[in-house]
C-alpha cells in the first residue's frame, strides 16, 4: 500500500502516504485527515478521495479493519465518479485486503480479480504485485495452495520488476508461506524440498528487509521462518525465531503482529511443556487483541488458551475458551455477513447513480442538440453553423472551405404551391446535403432558404466538385412530391488569418455571381 500519484509529493497529501509506507500510522492519519479537511475546503474532490484512501489504509495498518471497509468502499464510489482508474483500483485493493483480514476469502478474491485487467493497463508494476499477493495468500488460505503459489510468483516477479524493497519483501514472504502451507500432508521427500524453497524465498525476504531496516517486515520473515522451522519438528528453534519476530514486532510499535508472535511464542511453549509460559504469552496476546478489537486474533488466543489449559488438565476452564472460540467463530461470520449487505447496498447505490449519470447525460446531449438542430429540416442550424467554422477558423485551420447554398425562386415556390411546399423543399435540399457531405463536415441551414456546408478538410476546388454534385442532385430530385426547384453555390476557401465574417462575405459574393449568371450553378469565389 502506501502508493499515490506523484504530483503529490511534497504535498501534506503525499507525506500522509510516505509516513504509511513507514508504518508511522498516527501520524499518517493526523496529516491525511488535514489534507482531507482542506481539499474539501478547497472543493478539491481528487485531494479528498485520495486522502480518504489514506485514512483508509492508515485503519488497515491499525487493524481496524471494518472501518478500513467502509473507507475504501467510500473511495470506491468517489473514484468512479472522479473516472480515476488508479484511484479505484488502489481502493478495491484496500477493499480486497481488508476482507481478506476478516477472513471473508470469498468477496476478497472477487473484489480482487474484478480490478486485474485495471491494472495491468495501468501498467504499475508495484500495484500488480500487492493485487497479486493478496489475491494469491487468499487462494492458498482457502486451500487452492497449486493456484495461489502460481498467483504468488507472478506477485513476486512483478515486485522484482518493480524495484520497491517493501514491495520484494512481501511477496517473497507471503510467497514462502504459500510454499509452507501448500506441504503440510505431502509425503516427506516432497515436503523437505517444499519447506526448502519456502525457507529460501522466506531468507530472500529477510535479506532485504535486513538492508532497509524494516523491522515489522524482519518481523513478519522471522515470524514465517520460525513457522517453518516447527514444520520440521524443531520446536526450539522455531521458538528462538518467534522470539526474534516479537522483539522485532515491539521494537515497531505493531501492535496486532506483536500479538500473532505471542501466540506463536505460547504455541511452541506448549508443545515443549512449558505452560505457565505459554499461559503468561497468551495472556498478552488477549490484552492486545482485545484493546485492538481484532477478533480473528481474539479467535486464535482463546482456542490456544483452552489447548493449552486442556493439556494442563483444566478441563473446565479450556471448555469455557473453548465456547468463546466457537462465539467468535459466529460473530466474525455475522461481522463477514454485514460487511458483504454495506458492499452490496453501496453497489446497489452505485449502480443506482450510474444509471441516472446516464440518463442526466444522455438528456444533456439531446438537449446541446436539439439547440444546435433546425427543427424543420433535422440539420445543424446557425447557432452550430457559427460555433464550427469559429472553431475552425480560430484553430488556423486553412483547408477549410465554406459553401452557401440558396434555393432559386423559393418565394414563387410559396405562392404558388403552398407554405408546406416549400417546407418540403427546404427538407429535400437539407437530405442532399447530408447524403452529399462527409461526416468531418457540417450542413447547417443558414436562415430561410439558405444553407450552408463547412468542409473542415477539403480545398477550394475538392468543395467545388461536391458542391456541382450537390446541384446536380437537387435539380435532379423529384420523388417527394414537392416543385422541382434548383440551387445556386457559393464556395470560398479559407485563407490565413480569416475571420468567421470575411469567410462568410467572400462565399456570399460567390454566391451573388451565381445568381447573376443565371442561377442553378456553382461559383467559386
Amino acid at each position: 500500500m502506501a502508493r499515490f500519484p506523484p504530483e503529490f509529493v511534497g504535498t501534506p497529501l503525499g507525506n500522509a502516504f510516505e509516513r504509511l509506507r513507514a508504518r508511522r500510522v498516527t501520524e499518517a492519519r493526523e496529516t491525511a485527515v488535514t489534507a482531507h479537511d482542506l481539499a474539501l475546503a478547497c472543493d478539491d474532490e481528487a485531494v479528498a478521495a485520495w486522502a480518504a484512501l489514506a485514512l483508509a489504509q492508515a485503519d488497515y495498518q491499525d487493524a481496524a479493519f471494518a472501518s478500513a471497509i467502509r473507507r475504501a468502499l467510500d473511495v470506491q464510489v468517489r473514484a468512479e465518479a472522479l473516472d480515476d482508474a488508479r484511484l479505484g483500483v488502489e481502493a478495491a485493493l484496500a477493499l480486497g485486503s481488508g476482507f481478506w483480514r476478516i477472513g471473508d476469502s470469498e468477496t476478497a478474491l472477487s473484489v480482487i480479480e474484478n480490478e486485474i485487467d485495471r491494472a495491468f493497463r495501468l501498467g504499475d508494476r508495484e500495484l500488480l504485485a500487492a493485487l497479486h499477493r493478496v489475491l494469491g495468500v487468499t487462494l492458498s488460505e482457502i486451500g487452492g495452495h497449486v493456484a495461489g503459489v502460481a498467483t504468488l510468483e507472478r506477485a513476486f516477479g512483478y515486485a522484482l520488476e518493480s524495484g520497491v524493497p517493501q514491495a520484494i519483501c512481501e511477496c517473497a514472504n507471503s510467497l514462502g508461506g504459500a510454499i509452507y502451507a501448500s506441504c503440510r500432508n505431502a509425503d516427506p521427500d516432497a515436503k523437505a524440498d517444499a519447506l526448502a524453497n519456502a525457507e529460501a524465498m522466506i531468507r530472500t525476504s529477510l535479506d532485504v528487509a535486513t538492508e532497509e531496516g524494516d523491522l515489522p517486515a524482519i518481523a513478519a520473515a522471522e515470524s514465517s521462518l520460525g513457522a517453518v522451522i516447527i514444520e520440521r519438528g524443531d520446536w526450539v528453534e522455531g521458538r528462538l525465531w518467534a522470539a526474534r519476530a516479537l522483539e522485532k514486532t515491539r521494537a515497531s510499535g505493531d501492535l496486532l503482529s506483536e500479538g500473532e508472535a505471542l501466540a506463536s511464542l505460547a504455541e511452541c511453549d506448549r508443545e515443549l511443556g512449558a505452560l505457565d509460559a505459554a499461559l503468561a504469552s497468551l495472556e498478552q496476546a488477549y490484552a492486545i487483541a482485545a484493546t485492538q478489537q481484532a477478533k480473528p486474533l481474539l479467535r486464535r488466543v482463546h482456542l490456544q488458551i483452552s489447548q493449552t489449559l486442556e493439556r494442563a488438565g483444566r478441563y473446565a476452564d479450556a471448555l469455557t475458551h473453548y465456547k468463546r472460540h466457537h462465539a467468535l467463530e459466529r460473530e466474525i461470520a455475522a461481522d463477514i455477513a454485514e460487511q458483504r449487505a454495506r458492499m452490496s447496498g453501496l453497489r446497489l447505490d452505485r449502480e443506482r447513480a450510474r444509471r441516472e449519470a446516464d440518463q442526466f447525460r444522455a438528456e444533456t446531449r439531446e438537449l446541446a442538440d436539439a439547440v444546435e438542430r433546425d427543427s424543420l429540416t433535422g440539420i445543424g442550424n446557425r447557432r452550430a453553423f457559427d460555433r464550427a467554422l469559429g472553431a475552425l477558423l480560430s484553430q488556423g485551420e486553412t483547408r477549410c472551405t465554406l459553401a452557401l447554398i440558396d434555393c432559386d425562386h423559393f418565394k414563387a415556390v410559396n405562392d404558388r404551391a403552398s407554405h408546406l411546399a416549400g417546407d418540403r423543399v427546404l427538407q429535400r435540399i437539407a437530405k442532399v446535403l447530408t447524403q452529399a457531405s462527409r461526416k468531418s463536415d457540417l450542413a447547417a441551414r443558414f436562415g430561410g432558404d439558405e444553407f450552408a456546408v463547412v468542409f473542415a478538410d477539403a480545398g477550394r476546388d475538392e468543395a467545388a466538385n461536391v458542391c456541382e454534385r450537390i446541384r446536380a442532385a437537387v435539380e435532379q430530385y423529384g420523388d417527394d412530391g414537392a416543385p422541382a426547384v434548383t440551387v445556386s453555390v457559393g464556395v470560398a476557401a479559407a485563407a490565413p488569418g480569416d475571420t468567421v465574417e470575411r469567410l462568410i462575405g467572400r462565399a456570399d459574393d460567390a454566391l451573388y455571381r451565381a445568381k447573376a449568371a443565371g442561377r442553378n450553378r456553382v461559383a467559386v469565389g
